[in-house]
């Protein structure tokens, strides 16, 4: 399926599309062919992570690599199996850097769209709370203190749905691409962004 994606045209507006997961693990197994080899399971959480985007799929095979490197350019010794809990330490990096992307999708939206994300990403996760329907988004922004006027949630979670920013499921709201909520949880907590004023 083709689409025009907001998250991630950060250059130019121009079609592009999410990979199957079978693309997904190629991005990441070819490169790295004779030097890592990936569990299955590690190939699964990076395409549920990214969604099968391949800017991310690449930075995260570059992490990777760069932490396996480290270990043997400081004279450790380890073997060339990437498990998932290696997949989730490059995971959790990645988050935390800059990303392009993400930043140029923060940059775009207003304050009332950082609040709704915000609450979101601080209220789910990729285990225990993977989506939110609207009234309970709505309870988790008033318990951050980012409340919004009424039914100003319901056209902001539609509209990102709308942009595949958001995945909408029944009735629920989750992120699409995990590591945004991530990025979202770990630069803009609930407390940062009650800074900025509403417009």
């Amino acid at each position: 399926l083709e689409y025009s994606s907001i998250l991630f045209n950060t250059a130019q507006f121009r079609t592009v599309s999410y990979m199957s997961a079978a693309e997904s693990a190629e991005v990441l197994t070819k490169p790295a062919r004779n030097i890592l080899e990936f569990d299955p399971a590690a190939l699964d959480d990076a395409y549920r992570l990214t969604r099968g985007q391949p800017l991310l799929l690449q930075s995260l095979g570059a992490t990777l690599i760069n932490h396996f490197d480290a270990i043997v350019l400081n004279g450790g010794e380890r073997s060339n199996y990437v498990s998932p809990q290696d997949l989730d330490k490059a995971a959790a990096e990645l988050a935390q850097q800059d990303n392009a992307a993400f930043e140029q999708h923060w940059a775009d939206s207003n304050p009332a769209t950082h609040r709704l994300l915000a609450a979101l990403a601080w209220a789910t996760d990729e285990t225990n709370r993977l989506q939110l329907d609207l009234s309970g988004i709505e309870a988790r922004m008033a318990e951050t203190r980012l409340t919004l006027p009424p039914k100003d949630a319901f056209k902001i979670v539609e509209r990102l749905a709308d942009e595949e920013i958001l995945l909408r499921e029944g009735t629920t709201y989750r992120f699409a691409v995990p590591l945004y909520r991530r990025w979202v949880e770990w630069r803009w907590p609930p407390e940062r962004v009650r800074e900025e004023p509403l417009d």
